[in-house]
Order: C-alpha cells, then structure tokens, then sequence
C-alpha cells in the first residue's frame, strides 16, 4: 500500500518536475488549506522525503523522468541519501569468502531470519564477474581484483564496473604471477572514491627492492595515474587490509628483508608516511599473530601470540604517526573457554568495520556443518553478538583453508560510471 501511495505522490509531481531544473519557491500553506498540492513542494524538501526511502523504492522513482532520474543520481542525493538515517536502512552484515581453489561467495542476511536472534547468513549475493581477491568495502561499495583489472560493486543496485587494466613496468617484466596488492578509500574533502594500486618486486634473497604506487579515482573517463606525492616511500610490500580512519588509509607492509612497518596513505594529498612499529612489541604480520583494527577512533595493531598461552591479548595504539609514537593495552581474554563453549579447535582473530571489536572464528571447521563467528568487545570483555554461517558444501571443500572476511555496510544508490 505504501509503495502505491507514494506512486501516487509521484505521477502528481511529474509534471511540475518536468518542468525545469530553476529553484522551486518555497510556499507557506495555513493549517486546513485545501489548496495546497504535493507539487509545490520545494525540490530541497522533496530530496529529504526521498533519501528516508528504502534504496529499491528510490531507485524506482528514476523512471518518473529524466529530470528525477538526474537528480536521485547526483552526488548531492546519494550522500544526502548516505548521511540520512532511516530505521528501514539499518546497516547488515556481510561476508566474503574465498578459497585457493579460487571459489568464492558473497553472503547476508535476508533480514528476516535469525537463529537465537543471531544473524543467519543464508542469502547468496554473489554476482557474475566477482570474484578474485576481496580489496575492502565501504559507504556500500564492494572493491575486488580478478587478475590485473579491479571491480567495484553497488551491493545495493547490483550495478558491477570494472577499471582499466593496472599499467605497470614491473607487472610488464613479469611472466606468470606477479605481485600486486590494492586498497580503496574515500577521500570526503573532495567526496572522491579512490583505489591504491601497489606493485612490487621481490629479489632472490626475499629483500624488496622495487615498488609502484599508482591511484585511479573512480569517475567518467578516469585511469590509473602516478600518485602526487612528493616523497616517495621506501619500496614496500603491503600485507594487510587497508583501515581508513579521518581520510588516511593504513596497512601493514614490510620494507627491506623483514622489517615489519605500519604505511599511511592520506586519500586527499596522495602523500605516504612510513610509521614504525615499537621495538619492544616484536610484530610480525601474520594472520595467526598481528593485524590492523580500529580502536577508540585510532588504527591499532592487535597482537595475539600470547592469547593461547598466557590469554593475554597485546594492543598497540597509534598516538602520533608523525612521531611513531604508540601506547599499550593488555587484555586477559577467556580465550580457553570460548573455544570450548564455541567448540573451536584453534582460534582466529580477525577486525571488524566497527571500532573495538574482533571477530574469532576456529582456524578451520567441517564445511558441511553450521558454524559460529563471534564478536568480541574488547572494552566491554565480552562477546557482545555474532553471525551464524550455514553449510558451505558443495560450493566450497568440505575441509582446507577458507578466507573470509566479514563487515558491516548500509544501502548505497551511487550510480557507478
């Protein structure tokens, strides 16, 4: 019913939209009119009316006319329809699985399933073209590479573009595997989404010694370009997925033979920052030891060599990157008796889109069954939610290494061109 009301509300409006893109006046009704009419509703209202709608009724209303077809797709809307809070549009879990096998998934939830009130990724969103590696995704955009070409995907619209192939001497040289790594980030001074290309080159004796950094900024006509900065970081060899936090990107790396560094990179002057790591913390970037995560605002590196041991998990917290100054927390987790309560054999700890959470999930489980990821609050010490994971055979082997990465993300109508 509701979907035809405001069907109603549009043909009503068609005519005066049509009308023109000059500003509309803004006209004062007194209270019991009857001459007032839904189409002398100023366009500035009428786009707040529109960005608290559902994305599939908005995406709808494109076809009234040219003119709302051009106005939902500008950017102005589709921030104003970001920034906009609706109870209808609440942010949902998603998760990205691959294998070596190079099988992969995309799953949600359909909303209206739960398991004990926990969300049960039981919808498949997967699309033709995706695949590959899984980059990162934000403000609804999900970015992936199959080979040299990176894909960006509307998780909302469907909508999948993929960028011009990555130019580069280094990958040209190359026969066979190459070695290429890519982040995506949003610059909000200049409302640019941005992918990060690195490629780099690795000598005999696994010491780095060449790097490319190359930035394609998504728009009409766009390539990829050289980035602007004006001191050019020492080759590196990017580990981690990128954390974007006030419009600088972070990501482990490793320069030289094997020392283990924190990079930034601000997404609007295109500059790089080497952040060295403490001394005393003796990081190494492995997926069963340290990775990045998000904590109190600030990117932190989690270190969990001594979970197992000790229960104890190690953060450290960037306080000023200019300075490589950090500080450290130590939290004594109940890591024995999670695992026995969730019935995992080894433990795995993986960050989350949200600040002070990890996610454990068991280093590996029978694919044919139902499985558990928790999160867990580092400053509350608890689980505080979690997602249910259905059997993933036949799609994915029952048993072997399985890579996923779960976050949380809200609708997007951006038009992708």
């Amino acid at each position: 019913m509701g979907l035809f009301i405001r069907l109603a509300v549009v043909k009503r409006l068609r005519k005066k939209v049509e009308g023109g893109g000059r500003r509309r006046r803004r006209v004062i009704v007194k209270a019991g009119s009857r001459s007032a009419t839904f189409k002398e509703i100023p366009e500035e209202v009428l786009m707040e009316i529109l960005a608290r709608l559902p994305a599939d009724s908005v995406t709808r209303f494109k076809c009234v006319s040219k003119h709302w077809s051009s106005l939902i797709s500008s950017r102005y809307f589709t921030n104003l329809f970001f920034q906009v809070s609706s109870p209808k549009r609440e942010p949902r879990p998603f998760m990205f699985l691959s294998d070596r096998e190079h099988q992969y998934a995309l799953l949600s939830t359909n909303n209206n399933f739960e398991v004990d009130s926990v969300p049960y990724l039981n919808q498949d969103l997967t699309l033709p073209g995706m695949g590959g590696y899984f980059v990162n995704s934000l403000r609804g955009l999900l970015c992936f590479r199959v080979g040299r070409e990176v894909r960006i995907c509307n998780l909302t619209t469907k909508q999948l573009v993929n960028l011009s192939k990555v130019k580069s001497n280094l990958l040209d040289e190359v026969e066979g595997d190459f070695n290429m790594w890519n982040y995506f980030g949003h610059d909000s001074v200049n409302d640019e989404y941005k992918v990060l290309s690195i490629v780099w080159e690795v000598s005999k004796e696994e010491r780095v010694v060449r790097s490319e950094h190359q930035v394609f900024v998504l728009g009409s006509g766009a390539s990829w370009r050289d980035t602007h900065n004006t001191i050019y970081p020492p080759p590196d060899r990017p580990y981690s997925q990128g954390i974007s936090i006030n419009g600088v990107l972070y990501y482990g790396a490793w320069v030289g033979k094997n020392t283990c560094v924190l990079m930034s990179f601000d997404l609007i002057t295109e500059e790089f920052n080497l952040i060295e790591l403490p001394i005393e913390a003796c990081i190494v970037w492995n997926t069963r030891r340290a990775n990045l995560m998000i904590y109190r605002g600030k990117v932190a590196v989690f270190e969990y060599s001594r979970l197992m041991t000790e229960c104890i998990l190690d953060l450290w917290v960037v306080e000023d990157a200019g300075k490589s100054e950090w500080s450290h927390k130590a939290f004594v987790l109940p890591s024995h008796q999670l695992m026995q309560s969730l019935r995992f054999n080894d433990l795995l700890m993986h960050n989350t889109s949200r600040s002070g959470e990890l996610r454990l999930s068991a280093g590996s489980f029978d694919k044919t069954k139902v499985s558990m990821h928790v999160i867990y609050d580092l400053d509350k010490n608890r689980v505080t939610r979690g997602v249910v994971l259905g059997s993933l055979h036949p799609k994915f082997s029952r048993t072997g290494f399985l890579h996923t990465t779960l976050w949380d993300d809200v609708e997007s109508i951006m038009c992708l061109k």
